[in-house]
């Protein structure tokens, strides 16, 4: 694990540099602010818009990182072949796979952890224990999900250019937060082919749906203890087949 760890590491370091991330940050402050501004117009809705334009942001900086980083951090170093320098040390191509993606989440983690301590700060949830346990969970669930597609894009894109990774990455993540309206539809229509067919997508997409947190409603009143947990196993199950799989994929590709 120390090989990985290294890599880790060097990934972070690597990232930081990246334009891409300051970028990001800069976009998520905005936003945040922008909602801040909103909320002084309308003092009855402060919190509110708050809390849901605070929470989209930290999602679309997340979602915005991984998807960025997944498409093009492995293709990169294929393309320069930068990886045989490392591949031929004693490093497997598993543990090269798992340092990427290691590296990337904990610049997710730092990422979303800035973001968290301003926005709670905003939101007023230090003083009540309640609701700074809501905002934790709804800040890991964004976390989780920005982790699954993250491996999503990686593993895409041993498969096609970077930038069709990227496309497929955003459209996968748009279609598990549509299943829910998708079923709905599928029910409605009677089709049995459009309802076969939603009930398939169920098992090959993350259901994001049912993880669409990020509201002043879920802050306040708080997330059932078997919601968080049914997250955090789904997302985590999710995570471990995508990384099976680049690691698959990564293994049979030609790098040289």
């Amino acid at each position: 694990m120390s090989k990985v760890w290294t890599l880790a590491i060097t990934t972070l370091r690597e990232m930081l540099r990246e334009k891409i991330f300051f970028v990001v940050i800069v976009i998520a402050v905005l936003m945040i602010a922008l909602s801040f501004l909103l909320g002084a117009l309308s003092f009855a809705e402060q919190r509110k818009i708050l809390a849901d334009f605070g929470f989209l942001a930290v999602q679309i900086a997340l979602l915005g990182i991984s998807l960025f980083s997944g498409s093009y951090i492995i293709a990169k170093e294929v393309e320069k072949q930068t990886c045989l320098l490392i591949l031929s040390r004693p490093v497997s191509r598993n543990q090269f796979i798992l340092g990427k993606v290691f590296g990337v989440m904990a610049l997710n983690t730092l990422l979303v952890s800035l973001l968290a301590v301003v926005l709670s700060f905003l939101l007023g949830v230090w003083g009540d224990s309640k609701q700074w346990l809501s905002f934790f969970e709804i800040c890991l669930s964004l976390w989780a999900e920005a982790a699954v597609i993250l491996v999503f894009a990686m593993w895409f894109s041993l498969l096609v250019r970077p930038v069709l990774a990227l496309s497929a990455g955003i459209v996968y993540f748009l279609l598990a937060h549509w299943l829910g309206d998708l079923a709905f539809f599928a029910s409605k229509s009677k089709e049995d082919l459009f309802i076969k067919i939603v009930e398939g997508l169920h098992w090959i997409v993350p259901n994001f749906y049912r993880m669409n947190w990020k509201s002043a409603y879920f802050l306040q009143e708080g997330l059932p203890l078997k919601d968080v947990t049914w997250m955090i196993a789904h997302t985590t199950g999710w995570f471990i087949l995508l990384v099976l799989l680049t690691n698959f994929a990564f293994r049979r590709k030609d790098i040289v």
